[in-house]
């Protein structure tokens, strides 16, 4: 995909439909065809890369296993795309990440034995400790005091590991809010 290329190459400040137009020889209102607007081509970028980052996870995994393969996948996306962090930061997910690519996450959670609301409690808590440690380490002057002060992947995979664990100790204790329960009363639910 022309606009992956240009993430990699140039990254995400430079990325723009009339870049990717260019690259793709023809003029930027041919992309309106098959995209809706800039936001909806970045959401089927950012749904690329998760679809990337899942096929690397061995099926053969479920519950915590799983988790723990599908953070360290996210996370070695994001080391290996140049801006991948950022782009994932700013889109909205397509259909298909709401919808299967969502659903096929949470089913393998709940085979490993979550009930359903905590395995997407589960999948999004990954998602942001990965999301917001592939952003700090991309951040040149964090990225830099991090490195100084760690091992950055081995810290990393400590975090996933920890919050996993936690998560899964809490399994019984999960009781997530119903609709209308603030971001408090669900944290207090995990521990």
């Amino acid at each position: 995909m022309a606009g992956l290329q240009i993430l990699q190459d140039e990254g995400f400040e430079a990325l723009s439909l009339r870049k990717i137009a260019d690259a793709l020889g023809v003029q930027t209102p041919a992309l309106y065809w098959h995209v809706a607007n800039r936001a909806e081509l970045y959401g089927l970028m950012a749904e690329v890369m998760l679809r990337e980052a899942l096929a690397e996870i061995d099926d053969a995994l479920e519950g915590a296993a799983w988790l723990i393969a599908f953070g360290q996948a996210i996370y070695r996306l994001h080391a290996r795309r140049r801006d991948a962090a950022s782009l994932v930061g700013f889109v909205v997910p397509t259909p298909a990440v709401h919808g299967d690519l969502l659903a096929g996450i949470v089913n393998r959670l709940i085979a490993g034995g979550m009930e359903p609301r905590q395995a997407f409690v589960a999948q999004s808590a990954v998602m942001s400790l990965t999301l917001g440690w592939s952003l700090f380490e991309g951040n040149p002057d964090v990225g830099s005091l991090m490195r100084e002060r760690m091992d950055v992947v081995s810290a990393f995979d400590a975090s996933l590991a920890a919050l996993v664990d936690g998560l899964c100790s809490a399994r019984e204790r999960v009781g997530v809010q119903q609709a209308g329960g603030g971001s408090r009363e669900a944290a207090a639910s995990l521990g």
